[in-house]
């Protein structure tokens, strides 16, 4: 009852100031209190919080589906590199970024995947979540279609991805903020190796005339983890940032949330989109981004015209 896909009971109890952390405490410590204060320095369930982390031998795979996905990017980069058939140097830059940022999209939701189960939400693992497996996600057309579109036709890298946790199991409120926050983590580690092998291609003078397909295409690579991360801790209903925060907002302020998460999220990207000094805000703040990261702007603009080939 106390679910977001139930907002005809959830709405007016969460507005009574019930959530599910004091529902779970409830049953679980037998409290008196329906609805125990998180101020109690007794803290009656403290046994619970300190319950050892479940180990994650057995649990954690990488499925058929990631792998190939892998594969694929890992070709196309071989034909850039190799400057393979210049004639299809727009494919193979097509196969290496949207390949690459499918891959990113794993990592991104195995990273909330994986927090919540230590923090608790057993379900990931029965919901395959922690197998690297796009097909697995709550919203195919939402996690991976919509945004390969929006990618190809405005150079939007939309989050995508959508694993459910259950936040009613997870330890506390700083668990479920940790695990809004993992995502972002992982697409920022993806976007730390691109600025890794920039570091050693721009030492080692790798960048060359012959090798700047590949390049190109990785420096959009690169700006895309930048774009993702930035935009995913915009603390927006409905994206990371704005999950980071939720646990510790009013009750009144969370149902609202959840009721107008999409309108916000497709209210940002109009923004992105129409608003000018909004859109040459945020896109030079990820350029500035990807230049502390060594990678040149100019690679980042030839690698999408490569892209523009459709």
């Amino acid at each position: 009852m106390l679910y977001s896909d139930s907002p005809l009971t959830a709405a007016p109890l969460q507005q009574a100031g019930l959530t599910l952390y004091d529902l779970r405490r409830h049953m679980q410590t037998g409290s008196r209190a329906g609805v125990p204060s998180y101020r109690d320095p007794t803290r009656p369930d403290a046994p619970l919080r300190k319950q050892p982390w479940p180990s994650l031998r057995g649990v954690l795979g990488v499925s058929p589906v990631f792998l190939a996905i892998v594969g694929v990017t890992a070709i196309s980069g071989a034909l850039l590199w190799m400057n393979f058939l210049p004639r299809f140097i727009p494919l193979w830059t097509l196969g290496f970024v949207v390949g690459g940022w499918i891959a990113s999209l794993c990592l991104h939701e195995f990273g909330h995947a994986v927090v919540a189960y230590l923090g608790g939400d057993r379900s990931v693992v029965g919901a395959g979540y922690l197998k690297l497996n796009p097909l697995r996600y709550t919203n195919l057309t939402m996690s991976l279609v919509l945004p390969i579109i929006f990618l190809l036709i405005g150079g939007v890298a939309l989050p995508g991805g959508a694993v459910y946790i259950n936040h009613a199991a997870l330890r506390t409120r700083a668990w479920s903020a940790v695990v809004s926050l993992a995502g972002p983590v992982a697409t920022a580690l993806c976007g730390v190796a691109i600025a890794a092998a920039f570091a050693i291609a721009n030492q080692a003078g790798w960048i060359t005339a012959r090798s700047g397909n590949f390049f190109a295409a990785l420096a959009v690579l690169g700006f895309f983890m930048a774009l993702a991360v930035i935009l995913n801790l915009l603390p927006v209903p409905g994206l990371d940032g704005f999950g980071i925060i939720r646990p510790w907002l009013p009750p009144a302020v969370q149902v609202a949330a959840m009721r107008y998460s999409m309108l916000a999220i497709y209210a940002v990207f109009m923004a992105l989109w129409f608003v000018a000094p909004i859109r040459q805000a945020f896109f030079g703040a990820v350029l500035q981004l990807t230049a502390l990261a060594g990678i040149d702007p100019n690679l980042i603009f030839f690698g999408q015209l490569n892209m523009r080939f459709l």
